[in-house]
């Protein structure tokens, strides 16, 4: 149930970038969203921020999911996908909400990349 966990946040995160990029295209429905003109910059960096969370997202709640169904302690998979979901809010705020912030970008990435390699590689362990 851990997995579903994240899943359901990180699905709400989703929905929350997918609509940031709806209301900079100019739809006046979301338009509460987009603070802002919605110029081609601010534009591209919110779809880049909902493509690369749609990018991760998949790969990470596999792991997640075959590391909880292999038995691996609960704290492991809080931990592990706690940091995967602190990196990927720090990216997508970065990305799709600013201008520019190289610390949040980097620490997003950072926390993104490095729960990905640990879910990875417990998951070889649990295996071996």
């Amino acid at each position: 149930m851990i997995t579903a966990l994240y899943a359901s946040l990180l699905a709400t995160l989703l929905f929350i970038l997918s609509i940031r990029v709806i209301g900079l295209r100019g739809n006046p429905a979301f338009a509460f969203i987009a603070q802002g003109k919605g110029d081609d910059e601010l534009l591209q960096r919110a779809i880049r921020a909902h493509g690369n969370l749609t990018e991760y997202l998949p790969t990470m709640l596999i792991l997640l999911f075959f590391l909880e169904s292999s038995g691996v302690e609960d704290t492991t998979l809080h931990v592990i996908a706690g940091a995967f979901l602190l990196g990927r809010v720090m990216h997508g705020i970065c990305m799709g909400f600013m201008r520019s912030n190289m610390p949040l970008r980097v620490g997003g990435t950072a926390l993104t990349l490095f729960p990905l390699a640990a879910a990875a590689m417990a998951l070889l362990a649990q295996m071996l």
